[in-house]
């Protein structure tokens, strides 16, 4: 297993590689506006553009998964992880989870609290929820997320 960073290329087939595992994903408890709007704000040139130039990194898990994350100082942000279907309980995401660990600083993210699948992975790989957030969106749309945390010994 390895994080290969992004390429153009890459940036370029991001949005159609994450279009079908967003439906897959949040199609059970959220609206498709809401899907379209998220999608839209992460995955275009506009939303890609403006991610990069916050420090966000990208990188690929091999070619089953995407990894997105930013270095905030004091932890990392893991902002997207993501596996193809056929990619999941295969080690990918622990594989993921301890490369941003290896950074020696706190790892932190963000789930929707709907979002069964994930929480049960972040939990069996050591996360725990430190709060509960409300996320506006445009249109009154709001996203109900838990951060969680996973606290990494140096």
């Amino acid at each position: 297993m390895q994080l290969i960073p992004f390429t153009e290329e890459d940036f370029v087939s991001l949005y159609t590689f994450m279009k079908p595992l967003w439906y897959e994903t949040y199609g059970g408890f959220l609206l498709k506006e809401q899907i379209d709007f998220l999608l839209d704000m992460y995955f275009s040139p506009s939303g890609l553009a403006h991610y990069r130039s916050l420090g966000y990194q990208y990188r690929k898990i091999d070619d089953v998964g995407v990894l997105v994350y930013v270095d905030r100082g004091t932890e990392i942000y893991m902002d997207k992880l993501y596996l193809l279907p056929s990619a999941r309980g295969k080690g990918y995401a622990a594989f993921a989870f301890a490369q941003l660990s290896s950074f020696g600083k706190d790892v932190m993210l963000s789930v929707n609290q709907k979002n069964k699948r994930a929480m049960r992975c972040y939990q069996k790989n050591g996360f725990v929820v430190v709060e509960e957030k409300e996320v506006l969106l445009d249109n009154g749309m709001k996203n109900y997320d838990y951060i969680m945390k996973k606290s990494v010994t140096v």
